[in-house]
């Protein structure tokens, strides 16, 4: 594999969506991990059609949890509640959106990387973009891919073997 897509607070924005698809897809990118605001099931419906394998988290806008658990479940794709403990590629990834609070969201993930227990610590729910390593755990948040916050729709690709992150813009 080589190299992963992050993804978060896609809140619907279907442009945006199929721009980081395409996006992926050219780069080879075969799994993505969201972390969390996919929102509607329509929305993973059109990432899942594409044929990603897809692990990612609920966030706290998204509604129809039963609908988008059943169409992950359909695809074989992994969305849970938070948080989501998985390997990639020998990497310890922990997967969570965030809390209620904004800087505390952050100050959690800061912790979680702390501890030692992951390679990589990746949230949500800023719609920030954060990059940091602490303690040799890389702290990724992807920012938002919808842009209705900051007015930038990003998203990211982990190379999982060099531990090197890229944000792209779409």
């Amino acid at each position: 594999m080589g190299r992963i897509g992050l993804v978060s607070d896609s809140h619907d924005n279907l442009e945006a969506v199929d721009k980081a698809l395409i996006e992926l897809e050219k780069r080879g990118i075969k799994l993505i991990i969201h972390a969390g605001d996919i929102i509607a099931p329509f929305t993973l419906r059109r990432i899942l059609k594409r044929g990603f394998e897809l692990r990612g988290v609920f966030g706290n806008n998204d509604g129809e949890l039963l609908l988008l658990t059943r169409v992950a479940r359909e695809a074989s794709a992994t969305l849970s509640p938070q948080p989501l403990i998985t390997e990639i590629e020998g990497l310890r990834i922990l997967v969570m959106h965030g809390t209620s609070d904004l800087s505390e969201t952050k100050f959690f993930a800061t912790k979680v990387a702390e501890s030692g227990a992951f390679d990589v610590v990746v949230y949500g729910h800023t719609h920030e973009v954060d990059v940091r390593s602490v303690n040799r755990v890389l702290i990724i948040n992807p920012g938002e891919l919808c842009g209705y916050l900051t007015g930038r729709r990003t998203f990211a690709i982990l190379d999982t073997e060099k531990r090197e992150l890229e944000i792209i813009e779409v």
